[in-house]
């Protein structure tokens, strides 16, 4: 039987629309064996999780998604099997945190001025001690405002990079991360290389060998938007370097429409096999 996981999906202690226990719910209803919870710069839902997963069956593996920066470009970091109580990760979240309050602020007032119907009041509740303002929690307010169909297309509208909603965030170094979710106990893995750059596969492969000179473990070799050309390059990167191999849909719940859990769009398969070596690699740094 091919037993198969989801190693990067997100809750409402993020940016996702099912609670930790529904997440793992959910996972357990489309047959998966293990699920990674890799929420964005917080640790809030994972005891959730992990509880939910113990009653019903489901392997929930510790995650967290870190926002970073390597020669200027954007990268997202994932810590898989960290230890959410450590001290070094907990640091370092608190300074993300704080950096993504600052720039929500900033984002929420600029839109304000730019006359469009958004207000601080609109998000009392967030920022709380299990829950996190995000980008995509904007985008579905002006989704429901009108200002488009749906989150991802208001982002595309008015909030990504160089759309007249957007503010640059301020992030901590690839290698901060690396250490810090090391320190965590955990595995740093290169989250979805065809993001780093839209305009050079190239680039997001050289990124990605950075990231290993810089102590990263792997990278996604499966993810929910590769084509065949992104699936056959990062297999080979993988192959070529040894590196861990990971993947995952992204889940976010009714955030990304069309995506679900374990299967992307439609034709994802992540092997459980990924976490047996991911363990391996665990089992023999430890020696």
């Amino acid at each position: 039987m091919f037993e198969t996981c989801d190693l990067h999906a997100h809750t409402t202690a993020s940016d996702g629309s099912m609670s930790p226990a529904q997440l793992v719910d959910y996972a357990r209803t489309k047959g998966l064996r293990a699920l990674a919870v890799t929420d964005h710069e917080t640790v809030a839902g994972l005891e959730e999780a992990r509880r939910r997963g113990r009653e019903v069956g489901v392997e929930v593996i510790p995650g967290v998604e870190l926002g970073t920066s390597e020669q200027g470009r954007t990268v997202h970091m994932l810590g898989l099997y960290i230890d959410p109580d450590s001290r070094a990760l907990g640091e370092l979240l608190a300074w993300q945190r704080r950096s993504r309050q600052d720039r929500n602020r900033e984002m929420i007032e600029k839109l304000m001025k730019l006359g469009f119907d958004i207000s601080p009041e609109d998000f009392e509740g967030f920022d709380g001690e299990k829950t996190l303002l995000t980008r995509a929690h904007i985008g579905d307010l002006l989704a429901r405002r009108g200002y488009g169909a749906n989150q991802r297309e208001v982002g595309e509208k008015y909030l990504d990079k160089g759309r007249v909603g957007y503010v640059e965030r301020r992030t901590p170094t690839a290698e901060r991360c690396v250490q810090a979710i090391h320190e965590a106990g955990g595995l740093a893995i290169a989250a979805h290389p065809n993001q780093i750059s839209r305009s050079s596969r190239d680039t997001g492969i050289a990124t990605c060998r950075r990231l290993l000179d810089l102590g990263a473990d792997g990278i996604e070799t499966l993810y929910c938007e590769f084509d065949d050309d992104w699936r056959a390059r990062a297999e080979a990167f993988a192959a070529e370097t040894g590196c861990l191999r990971s993947g995952g849909s992204d889940f976010h719940g009714r955030y990304k429409a069309g995506l679900d859990l374990g299967v992307g769009y439609g034709d994802l398969r992540v092997p459980y096999a990924f976490v047996e070596m991911q363990k391996a690699a665990l089992a023999a740094r430890v020696r």
